[in-house]
């Protein structure tokens, strides 16, 4: 059992690697295997909030001196949140119907399930470096060779897209968002999800499917969510609440700007030999269909205020921690982990997402 450990969620008990680089032992796949998703069941009702409220109640902004601002800077904080559980779990399109989902690897809030809500996670347990943050984020399990990856911690950019001198108003509690297609029959575009390498020297390259990274360094999942809101559709079952902007900024259709998330992700591989990810409770299939899903769960009047404080005035505020999540400042962002294999520590160029 060297390299491996078990882990227990729900009942079920599965073996996850945890040694990195080259090709992991495990069940081979049989050959080809690719899954249709499973359908989703109705989706939950659509709760209806108008973006004016999204101003109530704020929280006095955090002091941002001495921090960059202004034309040219990225408006920017981050978190981290480490990996909680896994189960075959998914409130936004299987809710109130535990293990009927693909195995997903969970972050943030450590109590997730199939029965989640935004009343049931704000406030929760969290593995996030702020414990104002307690959104429940879910990936699909990533399998080499059959074997499930334990991923790292998820580092977590909340930022003015690229170009838009919009207003930015804040993320309202209980959105729900899918950023990726889970039906992806070929590879995504890189705008949406990307595979690079982190530790590596040099920027590693974004490619739309994974690659080989150098020895000692780990395979990275990044994926970038829509920025546009309809303003009032807080369910994401049927992914039409959320859009990326559009090269002029965010259509009429959904013209509430919001942070747009990126969410980076390690795996402790170097090799992208024998990559598949869960598709259903018991089937595994194409890296193709990588994606990542959220229900924001953060204590709201902290958000509003660190969006406004950093995000809406284009200033680098860093990593954001404590229980008011306090930001460090741009320095402490590019500082390195004593553990760097277990981290995604800084952005990998990944461009920043429009559409034509």
């Amino acid at each position: 059992m060297s390299g491996v450990r078990a882990l227990r969620w729900f009942g079920g008990s599965r073996r996850r690697a945890v040694i990195g680089g080259g090709v992991l032992g495990g069940l081979a796949l049989a050959a080809g295997l690719i899954a249709t998703a499973i359908a989703s069941p109705a989706s939950p009702s659509t709760a209806v909030r108008s973006s004016s409220a999204l101003v109530a109640g704020s929280a006095a902004l955090p002091s941002t001196a001495g921090f960059p601002s202004g034309t040219g800077q990225p408006g920017i904080f981050t978190d981290r949140c480490g990996f909680s559980h896994e189960a075959a779990d998914d409130p936004i399109l299987a809710p109130n119907a535990p293990g009927t989902a693909m195995h997903h690897d969970f972050y943030g809030n450590t109590t997730t399930s199939a029965t989640s809500s935004a009343a049931s996670l704000v406030d929760g347990p969290t593995t996030c470096t702020t414990s104002a943050d307690s959104s429940a984020y879910w990936t699909p399990v990533l399998y080499q060779n059959g074997t499930a990856l334990t991923p790292g911690p998820a580092l977590i950019y909340w930022r003015r897209p690229a170009r838009d001198t919009a207003s930015v108003q804040t993320i309202p509690t209980g959105l729900q968002m899918i950023a990726g297609n889970e039906s992806a029959t070929e590879p995504q575009s890189t705008t949406v999800t990307a595979w690079t390498c982190a530790n590596q020297t040099g920027m590693a390259k974004a490619t739309s499917v994974p690659h080989d990274c150098a020895a000692g360094s780990d395979l990275r999942l990044v994926v970038t969510f829509p920025s546009c809101w309809d303003g009032h559709t807080l369910s994401g079952a049927g992914q039409g609440n959320v859009v990326y902007r559009l090269k002029t900024g965010c259509p009429s259709s959904h013209p509430v700007q919001i942070p747009q998330i990126v969410f980076h992700v390690n795996y402790p591989t170097s090799s992208a030999a024998g990559l598949t990810v869960s598709m259903t409770p018991t089937m595994q299939g194409s890296t193709n269909t990588e994606h990542v899903d959220f229900i924001n769960g953060w204590n709201e009047r902290i958000l509003t205020a660190d969006v406004a404080a950093c995000v809406a005035t284009s200033t680098r505020c860093g990593p954001v921690t404590g229980t008011t999540a306090t930001p460090q400042g741009p320095k402490a962002a590019t500082r390195r982990s004593r553990s760097p294999r277990r981290t995604a520590d800084h952005d990998p160029g990944v461009p920043q997402t429009t559409t034509s």
